[in-house]
C-alpha cells in the first residue's frame, strides 16, 4: 500500500552485512594470459526514459582527422541568459509507509549478471577512485556487479558486494565513489537504479558508506527524496561531512508510482550520512542531476558541479560553487547555464576550469575559477577531462577511442599528443592524489590502464569483466 509523505521522507539505514564475501579472494593476474583489447565498436544502446543516466558518447561522426593549426585560443564573450522556465509543478512523490531505520536482507549475488543485457554495457561511470595516500589502491564502481578493487597497482584483485541491497538479478549501478581523505578506511559510493522512493525493501539505490576500505557496505538514505544518486564527496578534513548529488526524474520501474516525479537536489550530512539534508539552490534544482562534483585541495576547499536537466536544457541551473563544504551556494559562469556540459575538472587550486562541451571537439578554458572563458582549437575534446594536481596545463582527456594529452592547457595543437590508441570508449580519468605522475584510465568493458609517467605511457591492468568478475563467484 502507498502513502503520500512529505518530500523528506523516511529513508532505510541499512546495518552493515557482517556476512564475509566469499568471492573477494583475491585473484592473481597472469601477464601472460592478459591481452590489450583491440578497439571494437561500442552499441551505445538507448535507455527506457527513467533508467540509468544515459553517458555522453562519441557521434559516429566525429571529425576522421585535426584540422589545420589555431595558433591562439579564441577570447570570446558568450550571451548571458536573461531568464529561466519556471518548474513545472512536482507532486509529492508516494513513499512505503515503514520504519525509516530497518535492516533488510543483503544476500551477495553469486556470479556476474548477464554480461550482455540490452541496457548493459560493462560502464564503469565515474567511479575509478584512487586511494588518497597509496596510489596503488585503487577502487571502482560496475555497472550491476559491485565493486573492484585492487590493492597492489593491479596485480591482484577483489570483488566486493557485502551489504549492497539486490532484488537478485544485480546490484545497482555504481556512479561515483570518494575516499575520505583524512580517513581513508572510510568510503561512500553514489549508487543509481530508476528514480524512485528511497525506502522500501526492494530499493538499491541511494547512497552507501564504507568503514572498512570497501569491504562492506551499508546504505544510507534517510533524509532522500529519490534513490538516484549521482556523485558524493566527502569534506576532506572531516569524515562525517559529506554532500551528495541526485537527479531527478520519472520512474521507469513498475510499482514505483510512475505519475509521480521524484525530484533531485544537493544534500549534505554532519553525521556520517545518518541523517541528511536537502539544501535550496535555485527554484529549479530538483529537476536537475549533479552528475559531475569536483573538489579543489588546500585548507578552504571548494565544491563544484553542474545542474543538468537531461530532457530540457533550458531548466538547467549550471555551474555552481560552494566554499563551505555544500552548506551554501553560488551561481557562476551564467553563459553555459543551458549548454550540454559533458565533462569538466578543476586545478588543485580551483583557478584553472577545463569544460567538455558535448559535440564540439574543442575545450572550454577558464585561467580566473570562472569568472571568463576561452575556446581552444579543436583538439578531438569529447569525454572525460582530468587535470594534474601538481600542473594546471596539463590535461589528459579522452577522444573517440584513444586518450590525449596536452601541457598547454588546451591552448594548442603542438603541445598535444595522442598517448593511447585502439581502445574502447573512456569513461573516466584520474590521477592519483599522492603521486601525481600515476594516472589511470577506465573504458567499458571495465578495461583498465596505467601510467607511471604523467601520462606519456600507459600499460594495460585488466579485463575487469573477463579476470574479475567472471573469475569470482
Amino acid at each position: 500500500m502507498f502513502w503520500v509523505l512529505p518530500l523528506i521522507g523516511c529513508a532505510v539505514l541499512l546495518t552493515a552485512c557482517q556476512q564475509e564475501d566469499a568471492a573477494s579472494t583475491p585473484i592473481t593476474l597472469s601477464a601472460t594470459n592478459t591481452a590489450v583489447p583491440s578497439a571494437t565498436p561500442v552499441d551505445n544502446l538507448a535507455r527506457t526514459k527513467g533508467d540509468s543516466p544515459t553517458e555522453e558518447s562519441t557521434p559516429a561522426d566525429a571529425p576522421a582527422s585535426l584540422p589545420s593549426v589555431q595558433a591562439d585560443r579564441t577570447q570570446i564573450s558568450l550571451p548571458t541568459p536573461t531568464s529561466k522556465l519556471a518548474p513545472t509543478p512536482t507532486a509529492a512523490p508516494t513513499i512505503r509507509t515503514e520504519d525509516c531505520r530497518v535492516s533488510y536482507p543483503t544476500a551477495i549475488v553469486s556470479g556476474p549478471s548477464v554480461p550482455n543485457r540490452p541496457h548493459d554495457g560493462d560502464r564503469v561511470f565515474h567511479s575509478l577512485t584512487v586511494h588518497p595516500l597509496d596510489p596503488d589502491i585503487v577502487l571502482l564502481g560496475t555497472e550491476r556487479n559491485g565493486f573492484m578493487s585492487t590493492q597492489d597497482g593491479g596485480v591482484t584483485w577483489s570483488r566486493y558486494r557485502a551489504g549492497l541491497r539486490s532484488g537478485g538479478q544485480g546490484y545497482s549501478e555504481v556512479w561515483d565513489i570518494d575516499f575520505s581523505a583524512s580517513n581513508p578506511d572510510i568510503i561512500m559510493a553514489a549508487t543509481l537504479d530508476s528514480p524512485g522512493p528511497p525506502t522500501g525493501e526492494d530499493i538499491g539505490g541511494g547512497i552507501y558508506r564504507s568503514i572498512d576500505g570497501g569491504q562492506t557496505w551499508t546504505q544510507l538514505n534517510f533524509g532522500f527524496d529519490t534513490s538516484r544518486a549521482v556523485s558524493i564527496r566527502i569534506d576532506p578534513s572531516n569524515p562525517e561531512i559529506a554532500v551528495a548529488g541526485m537527479e531527478g526524474g520519472w520512474p521507469s520501474f513498475t510499482g514505483l508510482g510512475a505519475d509521480q516525479y521524484y525530484p533531485g537536489g544537493v544534500y549534505r550530512t554532519e553525521d556520517g550520512g545518518q541523517n541528511w539534508s536537502r539544501v535550496t539552490v535555485d527554484p529549479n534544482d530538483g529537476r536537475n542531476g549533479y552528475v559531475y562534483m569536483r573538489v579543489t585541495r588546500g585548507n578552504s576547499p571548494q565544491i563544484v558541479t553542474f545542474g543538468k536537466n537531461r530532457d530540457d536544457p533550458s531548466e538547467n541551473v549550471g555551474f555552481m560553487r560552494s566554499n563551505d563544504l555544500g552548506r551554501t551556494w553560488e551561481l557562476f559562469a551564467p553563459e553555459f547555464r543551458t549548454k550540454s556540459i559533458g565533462d569538466f575538472d578543476l586545478s588543485a587550486d580551483g583557478q584553472s576550469i577545463y569544460v567538455n562541451e558535448g559535440d564540439t571537439y574543442f575545450g572550454w578554458i577558464s585561467k580566473d575559477a570562472g569568472a571568463t572563458w576561452s575556446q581552444g582549437p579543436i583538439l578531438q575534446v569529447n569525454g572525460p577531462i582530468a587535470v594534474s594536481p601538481v600542473d594546471p596545463d596539463l590535461v589528459i582527456f579522452a577522444s573517440s577511442g584513444d586518450i590525449r594529452r596536452s601541457t598547454d592547457g588546451l591552448a594548442s595543437f603542438a603541445s598535444m599528443s595522442i598517448v593511447l590508441s585502439g581502445i574502447e570508449t573512456v569513461r573516466e580519468v584520474v590521477f592519483s592524489p599522492s603521486h601525481p605522475n600515476i594516472v589511470y584510465a577506465e573504458t567499458d568493458g571495465y578495461f583498465l590502464y596505467r601510467s607511471d609517467d604523467a601520462g606519456l605511457t600507459w600499460k594495460f591492468l585488466v579485463n575487469g569483466r573477463k579476470d574479475v568478475l567472471n573469475a569470482q563467484p
